[in-house]
Order: C-alpha cells, then structure tokens, then sequence
C-alpha cells in the first residue's frame, strides 16, 4: 500500500512532467495551423506549376538547339559530298572543320548503311554520367535516305532535369497536403497525445519508484530509531546512494557506534569500580590480621628457650614460610591496594608523535621500566629488543601523559615477561626476543600497536584477558590488563589483542579517537574543564 509521502511525490513528478509537454502540444498544433494556413496556399501551388513549365520549356528548348544543331550538321555539303563518295580522309576533314562550332558537342560519327563507323571525332574526354546526361541523334546524310547517316552525341547537363523531376515531387506533395490538411492536423495530434500518454505512464511508474526508495529509506531509518527507543543499538540502518539521506544514514549509524561504545564503557567503568570496592575491601580484610599472626608466630619463636632440635627446627620452618606466605600476601593486599585507588585520567590535548619519542627517551634509558607502582626493584629488558617507531607526522590526540604511559609500561611488560618465558635459554646473538611499540593513523582516530614475537594470547583467553583477576601466569594476579583496559576506556578509546602478523606473537592494540572527536567532546561537556581552553585540558567525569 502506497504512503502519503509516495503519492505526493508521484504526482509532484507527474504535474511537473505533463504541464510543459502539454503546453508544448498546443502551442505546437496551433503553430502547425497557422503555418499551414501560410504556405498552403493556392498562389503557391500556381507557381509551382509555372515554375515546373518553364523548366519543361527550357529543357525542350535546349533539346530542340541540339535537334537543328544535328541538322545543320547533318546538311554540310563538304560532308554529305564525302560521305557520299565514302572518302574516309574526307569525312573526317568535314567533321574536324565542323566539331568546334557546337560546344554541347561530346562525339560525330560516320556511319555507313550497316552501322559500321567510317570517320569519328570527340572532345577528347568521356561522357560524365554523374553531371552530364546524353542525348543521340540519327541524321540521314543522303537526299533518299539510304546512303550513310550521321550519329551526333550532344550533351545535356542533368541538374536542370534533376531540378525538373524534384519540382515535379515538390508539386505532387504540395498538391496532396493541400488535400490531406485535416489528416495531417490529425496525424501530428494523435502523435503528440500518445507522446503525452507515453509521458504520463513513465512519469508515474518513475515517480512511484523514486517516492518508494526515498520512503523506503526514510521508513527504515524510522524503525531504526525505534530500535533505539526501545533500547536496541545495535541495529543499524543500510547505507545507499549519496545524496542527503545517505550521509544521514552514515551518521546515524556513526552515532549508534559512539552511543554503543560509550555504553559498553559505561558498563565496563561500572564493572570495573564494582571489583575496585572489592579489591579494597579484599585488601582491608587481609592485611589487618597479617601483622597479628606474623607477631604471633615470632613471639612463639623468639619465647621458645627449650633444647629440643626437632621442635627447634619445626619452629624456625614454621617461622619461615609464614614469614613468606605473609610477604606473599603483603605483596597481593598492595596489588588489591593500587587497583582499588587507580586515580581517573585527566585529558589533554597532546601529540601522540612527542608523547612516544618522550616515552622511548625515558624507558629506553633504563632499558625498559618493568616494575609495578610502588615496588622497589627496577628490572631491565636488555635482552629483549625493545623498539620505539615514532610515526612520521604529528597526531593530536587527549591523554593522560602519565596513565597512558602506564598503559604502555605494562603492556611492554607483559610482553617481554612472555618471552623470557617462552624462551629461557635465549638466542644465540643474546637476544630473547623482539617488542615493537608503533602508532599509525586511523579512519576515526589513531591506533598505538604493541606486539611482540612471543608466545601469544590463546584465542580462547582473548575474550577474558582483559577482566580482573584473570590470568594465564602462575604467580600473576590477573590485574595488569584490567589496570590497562581501565585507562584506556577511560580515554575513551578501545583496546584489543590478537596475533601479530608481523612478529608471529601477541598484537595489543589500542584505538583513540582524535582529539576533537564527539566522544571526547562528549566527555569535556559531561565533565568539568579545569584548565583554561587554550592549554587543551579535559577532565573525564569519574566513573
């Protein structure tokens, strides 16, 4: 069934197609009319038929010229004499003399009573068929008729016969359209009204099919946001053509992208600040009783004056491991800890390009930093090769210089953890492996690239790798990723992993948006601008 917006613009199509065409088909009858009533007259036809005379009278003139030519020709008594006599020598003497007179002329000939030539003469070219037509005259060259004869070629320039028979046409149509006025006022009306009712079905099957896309589109993009309404985005609405409503389209499912994302976020900050609260409870809970039961256990030990060696030995072992179990959870409550006050990232417009060269600067001097926040040992990656690819032309991003920069210590981190790992024993130029740290631009922003040629994430574990607490290593804690994903969501971006194609390991990949983008200018405007515009602050609302 047809909507309103496909009728109305059916026959918006059709009202503007017929009225010139029909505008168009009377202005034409009536020009034909009063053309017709111009040149249809009977003067006219009456001078066609003079003219049509005279050229007959000319014509006959001129063929009557050549008729007492061949006469005249014909009575030479120079000629008749020889011809008489059948003196070759003779004939074409008199011929010769008598040629140059008659400019029409093309041949004369001599003939005897068998039609055999007994002298000739021409105008040394032949007869031109396309302009020249002939014309050839028998003339008796004795008084009773039965002696030689004289055959005279003459000729006649065919444009005045042609002239002639294209007169006579001119005439005979002229004649038949003053006869068949009506039919032919007919004839071009029935030709004009099936080129209006040929107009009119085009028109509206035309303007039917462009109405039914254009609503067709319009309908779907309706539905979509329905879609949206009721909560579902991820719908998305099919891009065709170019004009407006494509680029709607385009923008409209952009926008879907950015809501979906921004949403996924939400979630994700929201999951994560569920396991923070947990993590610092967690952490709360374990280490108030660990200073008790560490006291304990070395006020047991220290108190003990006795000279048993086995009780002895059993209490410094005892002392010993939960010394160390106790390190071990000091160490895991301070993991908790740091997770649990993970400040949020403050934006700033910045250059990706110096941003990287700073970090290769400072990393690269101590090799590669490999501690967590607030450990105190400081472990080098010197065989690991570890390289920096600054990208070539600046690229404006907002970022937290210092979070990010933890993003990229952890991920390197990882990244050589893996391959020491993997491989113990190293290679044999003393490297273990390779880490390269590269940014590259994005259709919608930039993508910072970490990958090695290690081991690699199991595709199973690339769907969790990234959720607290979950870990693939015997001693880790499973917060590394999470602590990295968290930045990276909260600088509004996204961050992936899958194998390298260029090192054969793992590839982390994080994508950021420029720093003009709408999700960053969403941010801006959700949050606070605490520094002033000119120095490219933007503080992220906390989650």
């Amino acid at each position: 069934m047809l909507g309103k917006t496909e009728r109305r613009l059916a026959l918006v199509i059709l009202v503007t197609a017929i009225l010139p065409l029909a505008s168009a088909m009377m202005l034409a009858y009536s020009l034909l009319k009063s053309a017709s009533s111009v040149w249809l007259r009977p003067e006219v036809e009456q001078e066609l038929e003079r003219g049509i005379d005279v050229y007959k009278d000319y014509v006959g003139a001129v063929k009557d010229g050549m008729k007492q030519q061949a006469d005249a020709i014909a009575g030479d008594e120079a000629l008749r004499e020889a011809a008489r006599k059948r003196d070759v020598a003779g004939c074409a003497r008199a011929l010769g003399a008598v040629f140059p007179r008659h400019q029409q002329l093309v041949s004369l000939a001599v003939e005897d009573v068998e039609g055999h030539p007994i002298a000739l003469v021409d105008r040394g070219r032949p007869l031109d068929d396309a302009t020249e037509r002939k014309l050839e005259l028998l003339r008796p060259l004795s008084a009773d008729g039965g002696g030689a004869t004289l055959l005279a070629t003459f000729a006649f320039n065919r444009r005045y016969e042609q002239q002639l028979e294209r007169a006579g046409e001119i005439h005979d149509t002229y004649a038949q359209l003053q006869k068949e006025r009506t039919q032919v006022y007919a004839g071009y009306f029935e030709a004009f009204a099936a080129l209006l009712g040929i107009t009119v079905v085009a028109t509206v099957v035309l303007g039917f099919f462009l109405a039914r896309g254009i609503t067709r589109r319009i309908s779907r993009l309706a539905n979509a946001i329905n879609e949206v309404a009721g909560g579902n985005l991820e719908v998305r609405v099919p891009v065709t053509g170019s004009d407006e409503l494509t680029e709607l389209a385009r923008v409209f499912n952009r926008m879907l992208g950015e809501m979906q994302q921004s949403r996924a976020r939400i979630e994700y900050l929201q999951r994560i600040g569920a396991w923070q609260e947990m993590a610092q409870r967690l952490a709360h809970e374990i280490k108030n009783p660990l200073t008790p039961i560490q006291l304990a256990v070395q006020e047991c030990h220290r108190k003990y004056a006795g000279e048993d060696v086995k009780f002895r030995g059993l209490l410094d072992t005892t002392l010993e491991i939960v010394e160390e179990e106790v390190g071990t959870l000091r160490r895991l409550v301070g993991n908790f800890s740091s997770f649990a006050r993970l400040p949020h990232v403050e934006l700033r417009e910045a250059d990706l390009r110096e941003f990287l060269r700073e970090c290769s600067e400072q990393l690269g001097h101590l090799g590669v930093e490999l501690a967590e926040d607030g450990a105190d040992d400081i472990m080098t990656a010197h065989d690991v090769d570890v390289r920096w690819e600054l990208p070539t032309d600046p690229m404006k991003v907002a970022i937290d210089r210092q979070m990010l920069r933890r993003v990229l210590v952890n991920l390197v981190r990882n990244a050589v953890e893996a391959i020491r790992s993997a491989r113990p024993d190293g290679r044999e130029d003393g490297l273990r492996g390779r880490v390269v740290v590269r940014a590259e631009p994005a259709a919608d922003g930039v993508t910072i690239l970490v990958e090695d040629d290690g081991p690699g994430v199991p595709e199973v574990a690339r769907a969790r790798v990234f959720d607290p607490y979950f870990t693939t290593k015997p001693d880790g804690t499973g917060l590394g990723l999470a602590i990295v994903k968290k930045i990276v969501v909260e600088h509004n971006g996204d961050i992936t992993v899958r194998r390298s194609e260029r090192l054969g390991g793992a590839a982390f990949e994080i994508a950021l948006p420029p720093a003009h983008s709408l999700a960053i200018v969403a941010a801006r405007h959700g949050g606070n601008l605490e520094a002033p515009p000119s120095s490219g602050a933007l503080r992220r609302p906390a989650s």
